[in-house]
């Protein structure tokens, strides 16, 4: 009978060798590791670039305010400058509202109010062509403007009581002076105005930029 040696190390050694299978389980957890720390470094690294741009900003223009002037009928005549896109009924609010006199029947409430238009509200009894409050153009509306279409002056000779009334520093009592007075004397410049009374200089040139005539 053949007797084996006994050999220590070699026992030592074979006990403490992993197997095939529990290296490839170690292996495949540390590939896993590596993994899931990769991804947490690209995921830090995409949020400290998305952070460190800066952000989108969109700007929406603001439409810019609809400057107008109304006079005649209204509570507090003037200029007014009105947000969005304002109608003869936001200007009339704009003004205080409707005086008692105001011939309501021929307002059109509903008509655009363009920048720069110049809204006369009639007063009941008096009479006149009528207009939009649209510098552009001379559609009917209930609304004196006053003026020519195109050029926005009006003519002495042919205004209504309305347009003259909406003339700075006229009024009621002017515009009629003046109507009866044109009546005999046509009117060829701003200037012979002065030869009705009650109407001076400081009133013709304040109206010499909003006629005909020179």
């Amino acid at each position: 009978m053949t007797e084996r040696s006994h050999d220590p190390q070699n026992e030592q050694s074979s006990a403490v060798r992993p197997t095939a299978g529990s290296s490839i389980s170690i292996f495949a957890q540390g590939v896993a590791l590596a993994g899931v720390i990769a991804l947490t470094v690209i995921i830090t690294l995409w949020i400290s670039r998305d952070s460190a741009q800066p952000g989108v900003e969109i700007h929406i223009p603001t439409p810019a305010p609809v400057t107008f002037q109304i006079s005649g009928e209204v509570m507090r005549p003037g200029v007014y400058s009105l947000d969005g896109d304002p109608r003869i009924d936001d200007a009339i609010d704009a003004a205080g509202g409707l005086t008692s006199d105001a011939d309501d029947g021929r307002i059109n409430l509903a008509l655009h109010v363009r920048d720069g238009a110049k809204v006369v509200i009639p007063a009941i009894g008096s009479t006149g062509e009528t207009a939009s409050p649209d510098p552009d153009g001379p559609s009917r509306g209930g609304i004196v403007l006053g003026g020519n279409a195109t050029s926005g002056l009006i003519d002495l000779n042919t205004a209504s009581k309305d347009q003259l009334v909406a003339l700075p520093g006229i009024g009621d009592v002017r515009a009629d002076s003046i109507i009866e007075w044109r009546t005999n004397n046509p009117i060829s410049s701003v200037n012979d105005l002065l030869a009705i009374s009650g109407i001076g200089p400081a009133t013709v040139n304040s109206i010499r930029d909003h006629v005909t005539q020179p």
